[in-house]
């Protein structure tokens, strides 16, 4: 399903309605998507923050293990309980909360471990999210498709529960911000994301430290994965697709972990004739994980939402059945589909 849209003053209502519901809350187990990155954790940590100063007990699950370059943004480890599926067969414990909040997705597949425990609850459940597609989940759920990620939303979220910003939120939601903009290039930028920078640089936030720690920590490992990336770079349409592929070898070969994959695919947008990229990258189960980047009016989600993924219009995601081959043959030939159906661009 994608998301319809929805005037800003109707989305501050509905935030104003989560809010609400959340300050009658004792208890809220708060949610984000498998594979987290900053702008899913700096969501969840602000938002569990933010929910501690009404006096509100704020556990956070993690569906993934949280990249360690992430760690920062967890101030003080006493804030929140932590509850951990990241093992493959994870138990949820058996207990309820008031309230269940998800942040930044709004995707059964996204929320694959937790779901036997969501499934059936919706009643408790409320959405924050920012992408274009979703499923049918909880009985609120707040979607902006103009916010630059997630952290926008959350800020709102701050606001409407009036709780101020703090150091601590301000950072999370800085980190998430910036990650999810890609430092401010990304053409999902608006006025909205600069403003919301400013006030949080002006609360406390601090981008040397926050880019120190999300650009400058990865490891030797992540640098030979890009090699492998991108001696496996193949070109499609003249150069307008680019596609790289990692193999589990590949990352038996490296030491590197799955969740330094991110930013790959930048290498090839660097080209002035790319206009779609695609990582695809075999996990040890045999599913292929694609991520999706386009230039230009190529709307990826739409690409990644015929495989059951989805996202955003220049950056999207989905899962597809191995081995490599056959999933590249299969996602090569939607890629070429969509290319033919856009009018070539002249690049600047």
């Amino acid at each position: 399903m994608t998301c319809e849209f929805r005037s800003p003053a109707a989305i501050q209502a509905d935030l104003r309605a989560l809010a609400d519901r959340l300050k009658l809350a004792k208890t809220v187990a708060v949610f984000t998507h498998m594979r987290p990155d900053p702008d899913a954790i700096g969501s969840q940590v602000a938002a569990g923050l933010a929910l501690r100063r009404l006096g509100i007990r704020p556990t956070l699950v993690d569906l993934s293990p949280v990249p360690p370059m992430l760690n920062f943004l967890y101030p003080d480890q006493q804030a929140f309980e932590r509850i951990s599926l990241t093992a493959e067969k994870s138990q949820f414990p058996p207990r309820e909360f008031d309230l269940l909040l998800i942040l930044d997705t709004c995707t059964k597949a996204q929320l694959e471990r937790a779901w036997p425990y969501l499934e059936g609850r919706d009643d408790k459940i409320l959405v924050l999210d920012h992408h274009r597609t979703r499923d049918a989940i909880g009985s609120l759920i707040v979607a902006d498709v103009s916010a630059a990620a997630c952290t926008e939303l959350v800020a709102d979220l701050v606001d409407a529960l009036g709780v101020g910003l703090t150091q601590d939120i301000s950072t999370a939601l800085l980190a998430g911000l910036a990650a999810d903009t890609g430092w401010f290039r990304f053409d999902s930028v608006t006025p909205r994301s600069y403003a919301l920078a400013a006030r949080l640089v002006a609360a406390g936030a601090a981008p040397s430290r926050i880019y120190q720690n999300l650009s400058q920590q990865e490891s030797m490992a992540k640098l030979a994965l890009i090699q492998h990336a991108l001696t496996n770079l193949t070109w499609l349409a003249k150069g307008r697709i680019a596609l790289m592929e990692l193999s589990q070898a590949d990352f038996a070969n490296t030491g590197a972990a799955s969740f330094e994959t991110d930013g790959l695919t930048d290498y090839p947008m660097m080209v002035s004739t790319t206009m779609i990229v695609a990582l695809l990258s075999e996990a040890p189960d045999g599913i292929i994980r694609v991520n999706l980047r386009s230039k230009h009016t190529i709307d990826v989600s739409m690409i990644a939402a015929g495989f059951g993924g989805g996202g955003h219009m220049r950056a999207a995601g989905c899962r597809l059945s191995g081995p490599l081959p056959a999933a590249r043959e299969a996602l090569s030939a939607k890629l070429l589909e969509a290319l033919n159906q856009t009018p070539t661009q002249v690049a600047p």
